[in-house]
């Protein structure tokens, strides 16, 4: 029955025991038991449980030698004996407690045995210093480094090595150097593991700050980790007749010079030729390379511009040894231009003699070779051809060198050259035939049937170009002009071609019609969708021209200058001949007049007009003249040579940024003349107005894209105004924005902390209820892939970038019909009844939708006003009401007046009376009422005074010029619902119905 003793029988411990009985007592039972233990033992049914079999508690520990002995009644106390301190390992930061090793354990033996180490018994490590005194007791901690010591800032343990590299071993208490680089050579080694330790290869770069990044377990895998291609903007090797694509992406690869280089078609390169023999003792490529560097070095060019040849003999007469050879150098330098070219000639011819040798035999044995005691150094160059000459002119195909002009310069066309007789070029081609291409220089032959075989070719319909009210015909670009080209390729214009003035619109009717002399009036029609927005002016100028020429060059001028079809532009021009000397008219152009012409340009809005008047008035004289010289020469005239005298005058256009083109919000009207006012704010351009009240459609919408939390703002609002065709001051976004943390998976192209997850909450402003409710159905049944599209194009217009996933996500509140309940701001105290929510507010709304909010607090700020003035109490309540109102933001339902005027005779009941006013305020909060208390005990007497003058008389009350207020507020005071405002209605007695109210006050007071 003991617990020591493990019984196997079901039937044995409910037969045999009784644990009321003792079994250790002298009683019968006690021996009776014995011998029912005897008999069950004895039956091998039970046996006793050793020692090895117990587990001993936490603090204590077998005991030995007891392993085999039997557990007894306390297993505990036969098998187990206490740990002492001695066997105990203290944790890190503490040791073993002064005189405890023969203690025991315990349960708890990291308390009863050990104490916490303290500072003064630590010995801070190399590179730093202390323990300090400060800390001497303080406990070591886990850290005790950082707990007890500081670091020594002379020592390398001071020192961050740079990225890439590590800290030396066993260097954290050697000096550091007095300098960063000395720290960086004491304390740092490169780290193997590193991109600092890789050399990338030919044609790549090291990537920007990858020093310290992993190079990886293969140089393939070092090679993409730590390096980038280089890109043809870093290559500095391109010939002197070449230049650099430096786009910034193309790699340079394996052949950069072929990859990188293409001809600057803006150089013409001048080269210095020349010859130079000399003794070495070298080989021909040896030879070759120390005359390529050496030139390169003296001349400071590149060696891509130097072209060297060498011819090598044997030197056998009186040679020292038989490897002596005589080189022949023949060479080439390339310059920028005949200046550089000039001087690079002068430096190599006063080269001498012994300098010359002195800078070859140092590329000689640079290169590999040796020199000879006198390398015999001779130089012959040949002349530097000026390239702006006409002796380095190359006359085009067709022309031929004109004779004694070699010197001539500058070299052009017009002085080097003339048209070869007997080439192609002086052949000129039938009516329906053209030059064939690159004929210029062919020989035309001897007869004029022979030049027409050798030198042209059918021309085409599409290389004809038709006459005024003409255009070509399509169908035919590819026939031959024939002898008649006008007939053949081309047809009148119809309306269709026709473009029509701004304003107006094509006749959709009259498409096929032939023009013909009032094109706008058969063709076109009033555009009601346009108003037309002119910008005028005055330009006046000198010119040998007539007023017509006058007139279409400036027409002309203005439609090229503002991108303007030339129907939107009018031009009168008024013209007065210019009376100066004779000699000036004998220039086969007529007379010299002074043009005054008088334009205007129509565009379609005020920005685009904005745009036109602002070039013009930008268009400086020297630019304005040059663009009109072209159009009246265009025309047949020219402008005075003397002096255009262009001079223009523009008449003022509308300011964009004044309130006049300043579009005001939902609910606002524009205010009367306000309309040159700048810049155009709704506080300055903008007032209520009271026939609309805007409808909100709210909601909110998540997305991810590459995006700032501004494009993020400026896409989603340009995205709502273009989804509800809703103009951008009426809509409103803000945005919160959060960096999307994840790390992004392996190949894809952006970092995690460039994506972001962006909130936006959102508002549309409509006209009314039915508008807003459209709007909101319009969100509603946007799909997922529609959202994201617009979302994507708004994104990029913003600057920002889409992801793979925007994971568009938009959630919307109900739209509220401002005119019912549910749009109703009850009073304090009241909530809107259950199921008046989608009721008419009425004439009374509070009465209609509202009733008494028995859980709600109502909290009061009471005050009074004292002034004198001229006015009933009505008209006064009404001032004060308004003026709290104003001053709190709290709703004027909210606000109670009481006036009292002090009597006064009948007869002068309109002259100045003292009045007093009791006002009550209600809030629904305690904050809000304190916030509300402080307003007006920070509104002084003087400050309240213009503020409640203006209010009176606003309300039709006189107040007299020396205008003051007593005043006095009282602090908050929370009342429930049920006791503001109660009321009582009944058929009990006044008096009843009084003690029914205290009755009711005391309860909830």
């Amino acid at each position: 029955c003991r617990a020591a003793i493990p019984i196997n029988s079901d039937w044995l411990k409910p037969n045999c025991c009784r644990a009321a009985i003792p079994i250790n007592s002298d009683t019968k039972a006690r021996r009776t038991m014995r011998t029912l233990l005897s008999l069950v033992l004895g039956m091998g049914l039970c046996e006793a449980a050793l020692c090895k079999e117990h587990s001993c508690a936490a603090g204590t520990k077998q005991i030995a030698g007891q392993e085999d002995t039997d557990q007894g009644n306390d297993a505990a106390a036969t098998c187990c004996e206490a740990m002492t301190c001695s066997e105990h390992t203290c944790a890190d930061g503490t040791k073993m407690k002064t005189g405890v090793e023969s203690t025991a354990q315990t349960a708890d033996a990291a308390g009863v045995c050990c104490e916490d180490k303290i500072c003064k018994d630590y010995t801070c490590p190399a590179g730093y210093t202390g323990p300090m005194t400060a800390k001497e007791n303080d406990a070591q901690t886990i850290d005790p480094t950082a707990a007890c010591c500081t670091v020594d800032a002379t020592k390398c343990a001071s020192h961050s090595c740079a990225a890439g590299t590590k800290a030396k071993a066993n260097s954290a208490g050697t000096d550091k150097g007095a300098t960063d680089a000395e720290a960086a050579t004491n304390c740092c080694e490169v780290d193997a593991t590193k991109c600092a330790s890789h050399s990338c290869a030919a044609g790549t770069k090291a990537k920007d700050n990858s020093a310290g990044t992993d190079k990886g377990a293969t140089d393939a895998e070092a090679a993409t980790n730590c390096c980038d291609a280089l890109t043809c903007a870093e290559y500095e090797d391109c010939k002197v007749t070449e230049k650099t694509i430096d786009d910034g992406s193309t790699a340079q690869g394996s052949t950069p010079a072929t990859t990188c280089c293409q001809v600057d078609s803006t150089v013409t390169a001048v080269a210095v030729e020349g010859t130079a023999i000399f003794v070495a003792d070298a080989t021909m490529e040896q030879a070759r390379t120390a005359v390529h560097m050496m030139l390169a070095e003296l001349l400071s060019v590149k060696t891509v511009d130097i072209t060297v040849t060498v011819n090598s003999a044997a030197k056998t007469t009186r040679a020292r040894r038989l490897d002596v050879f005589t080189h022949t150098a023949t060479f080439a330098v390339h310059f920028a231009d005949f200046t550089k070219a000039t001087a690079g000639h002068t430096a190599l011819t006063d080269l001498t003699k012994d300098a010359a040798e002195t800078s070859l035999k140092t590329q000689l044995v640079a290169a590999g070779g040796k020199d000879s005691e006198d390398p015999t150094w001779t130089l012959t160059l040949q002349a530097v051809v000026d390239p702006d000459s006409c002796a380095a002119f190359n006359c085009a195909a067709g022309y031929t060198m004109k004779d004694g002009e070699g010197a001539t310069k500058p070299a052009t066309a017009e002085a080097c050259c003339v048209v070869d007789d007997t080439k192609c070029l002086s052949h000129n081609c039938a009516v329906g035939t053209k030059a064939k291409a690159e004929a210029a220089g062919t020989d035309k032959g001897a007869t004029d049937a022979e030049a027409a075989t050798n030198c042209c070719e059918a021309a085409k319909c599409s290389e004809h170009t038709c006459a005024a009210g003409t255009k070509a015909i399509t169908s035919k670009a590819g026939e031959d002009q024939t002898a008649d080209p006008a007939a053949n390729c081309c047809e009148a214009l119809k309306c269709v071609d026709y473009m029509c003035a701004v304003g107006s619109k094509a006749k959709t009717s009259e498409a096929d019609k032939e023009l013909d002399s009032n094109p706008a009036a058969l063709c076109c029609e009033d555009d009601p969708a346009v108003t037309p927005v002119p910008v005028t002016g005055a330009a006046t100028f000198v010119a040998h021209a007539t007023t017509e020429q006058a007139q279409s060059a400036v027409h002309e001028m203005l439609a090229a200058l503002l991108s303007v079809n030339t129907v939107d532009v009018t031009v009168t021009v008024a013209s007065e001949e210019k009376m100066a000397a004779a000699a000036r008219r004998l220039n086969g152009h007529g007379g010299v007049f002074t043009h005054t012409a008088t334009f205007s340009v129509h565009f379609a809005d005020k920005a685009k007009a904005s745009a036109g008047h602002q070039a013009l008035t930008d268009l400086t004289k020297t630019d304005a003249e040059a663009a009109l010289d072209t159009q009246l020469k265009a025309a047949g005239g020219h402008l005075d040579e003397t002096d255009g005298a262009w001079s223009l005058t523009m008449e003022a256009l509308v300011d964009e940024n004044s309130c006049e083109v300043f579009q005001c919000p939902l609910g606002q009207k524009m205010k009367n003349g306000v309309g040159a006012t700048a810049p155009s704010t709704v506080a300055a351009c903008c007032e209520n107005d009271p026939a609309v009240t805007p409808v909100a459609v709210e909601g909110t919408a998540s997305f991810v894209a590459m995006a700032t939390t501004a494009q993020a703002q400026t896409a989603v609002a340009a995205m709502l105004a273009e989804l509800l065709t809703a103009k951008a001051v009426d809509v409103t976004v803000t945005v919160a924005s959060e960096a999307k943390a994840a790390t992004p998976a392996a190949g894809t192209r952006r970092l995690a902390d460039e994506v972001f997850t962006h909130n936006a909450t959102f508002a549309v402003h409509f006209a009314d209820f039915t508008k807003a409710t459209a709007g909101h159905k319009t969100l509603t049944d946007l799909v997922k892939a529609d959202a994201e599209t617009s979302l994507k194009k708004h994104l990029l217009a913003a600057g920002g970038k889409d992801s793979e996933d925007p994971m568009w996500a938009v959630t919307l509140m109900a739209v509220v019909d401002p005119a019912s309940c549910a749009a109703f701001t009850c009073p304090v105290g009241q909530k809107v009844k259950d199921a008046e929510a989608a009721t008419a507010q009425g004439s009374t709304p509070a009465t209609t939708c509202c009733e008494a909010d028995t859980t709600a607090t109502v909290v009061e700020v009471k005050g009074t006003m004292t002034f004198t003035a001229t006015g009933t109490e009505a008209n006064v309540q009404t001032a004060v009401q308004s003026m709290l109102s104003t001053s709190l933001g709290v709703p004027a339902h909210d606000i109670t007046v009481t006036v009292t005027a002090a009597d006064v005779p009948a007869a002068r009941r309109l002259a100045e009376q003292q009045f007093s006013v009791e006002y009550t305020v209600k809030y629904a909060t305690s904050e809000a009422a304190t916030a509300g208390h402080k307003t007006l005990t920070d509104l002084t007497p003087e400050a309240a005074a213009p503020v409640l003058k203006t209010a009176l008389e606003e309300a039709g009350v006189t107040v007299p010029e020396e205008f003051t207020v007593v005043k006095e507020e009282q602090e908050p005071v929370e009342t429930s619902s049920t006791t503001a405002g109660a009321t009582v209605s009944g058929s009990c007695e006044t008096g009843v119905a009084a003690a029914a109210v205290v009755a009711l006050l005391a309860l909830h007071l």
